[in-house]
């Protein structure tokens, strides 16, 4: 069998050395020069700077990953105990390493401990309600702002109000977590129970040109697709840029964002086509900053309701080392006004808003806007979504965001394949 891969993010790169493992031809097609996808790195002087993912977690199957790639010794680990804060009255307050210091810790008022300490009591997931209103539900009003809806927020890039629970919560949660009491599911948060956060030495596109230089005889970049089609009992794949050719494959595996898998999918699934077209996209402003001084810990994620347009911040520089480097995060669903911001507006208000949060010197460096799935009513298209035999999507918006998660997934997918 022979598969054919569209798009070369960390997806559908992790599919092709999964299936190459496993013995299974591929070939990948991306239209950019480069792999990587929303997996983007820099060089600024002598700093990296990350336009896209700043870390990912050193689960099994990444380990797996890094250590078949060789590439341990690019490896850095964040910094044991390092803790995640959320601004909320005033302040930076750290999150609870452990759901109980919920009810214990500073960062609800007493009022707002009483109220999620209820929470066992309240009844489960409920079909139709949003995000937003199953953890004001479960956990309170004061928990949901100044702790769930942030980590959500930062988490998917939308706004909880317009994001369906049933689809969501047991992607946090996992579903015998949504069975259990909120607080014992939560501890998936706990930061000294995960694997380690990572990056690279040169960035987190270490991991993607990796996979890439490992199995160039597998990967064609500048080769946009423009024809998916039926041939016979298999497909016939069009691609341009360079030099305009066609393979044929026995299954295709689809890793585009869905306004280019629609697109893709017009004449094999018109009807999947036309539901992948209403899945509507978020942009986030990621904006790099030089600064004089950074705290201690992963960074910070702002309460609802405070007055900043930052929507949190990596403190890079003491996670990793990167001496010198935050990022800020401004727009998503919650603040889509950010995107019709020029560049300038928009590297202004985060170092503004940096110097003001933490007292020390801050100055842009350049701004990118990815693009994240909104998670909103739009998603209901996806229920029912068919697909001819021999046509898969793996996207983020078919399953969990994250690297981690990606990478997880082309290694089940891999193994459905090599099955068939």
């Amino acid at each position: 069998m022979r598969v054919g891969i569209i798009g070369g993010g960390i997806t559908g790169l992790a599919l092709t050395h999964a299936l190459a493992r496993r013995g299974v031809d591929s070939i990948l097609f991306e239209k950019s020069e480069e792999v990587g996808g929303v997996i983007r790195s820099r060089s600024h002087g002598d700093q990296v700077v990350e336009f896209g993912p700043q870390r990912t977690r050193l689960t099994a199957p990444v380990r797996r990953l890094v250590d078949e790639l060789e590439l341990r010794p690019a490896l850095i680990e964040a910094k044991r105990g390092s803790r995640l804060f959320i601004w909320a009255r005033d302040r930076l307050r750290a999150v609870p390493t452990r759901p109980s210091g919920l009810l214990t810790g500073d960062l609800l008022s007493p009022a707002g401990r009483l109220r999620i300490a209820r929470e066992p009591v309240t009844r489960g997931l409920r079909p139709e309600e949003s995000v937003a209103r199953y953890f004001r539900r479960k956990a309170g009003g004061e928990a949901y702002r100044r702790l769930f809806g942030p980590l959500i927020s930062a988490t998917f890039g939308s706004d909880p109000e317009t994001m369906k629970a049933a689809r969501i919560v047991p992607m946090l949660l996992g579903p015998l977590g949504v069975k259990r009491s909120l607080l014992a599911a939560a501890r998936r948060w706990k930061p000294d129970g995960s694997p380690p956060a990572c990056t690279f030495h040169a960035g987190m596109a270490t991991l993607p040109r990796a996979i890439g230089a490992r199995h160039a005889d597998r990967v064609r970049c500048s080769a946009p697709v423009e024809e998916l089609r039926r041939s016979g009992r298999r497909f016939a794949i069009g691609y341009g840029g360079v030099r305009s050719d066609s393979e044929e494959v026995d299954h295709v595996v689809v890793t585009t964002p869905a306004p280019d898998a629609a697109r893709l999918l017009r004449a094999a699934a018109p009807e999947a086509a036309d539901r992948l077209a209403r899945l509507r996209y978020h942009h986030v402003a990621v904006v790099p900053l030089e600064v004089d001084r950074a705290p201690e810990g992963f960074g910070f994620q702002v309460a609802f309701g405070e007055r900043w347009r930052t929507r949190g911040v990596t403190w890079n520089a003491s996670l990793f080392g990167r001496e010198g480097l935050c990022t800020a995060y401004l727009g998503g669903g919650l603040d889509p006004e950010v995107a019709r911001w020029d560049s300038s507006r928009l590297e202004a208000t985060a170092a503004r808003e940096y110097e003001a949060i933490h007292g020390a010197r801050a100055k842009s460096i350049c701004t990118a806007r990815p693009q994240l799935p909104s998670h909103d009513e739009s998603w209901d298209a996806l229920a029912g979504l068919e697909l001819p035999a021999g046509i898969t999507l793996a996207a983020s918006y078919t399953a969990r965001l994250g690297i981690s998660s990606r990478i997880a997934e082309a290694e089940s997918l891999a193994e459905r394949l090599a099955a068939t």
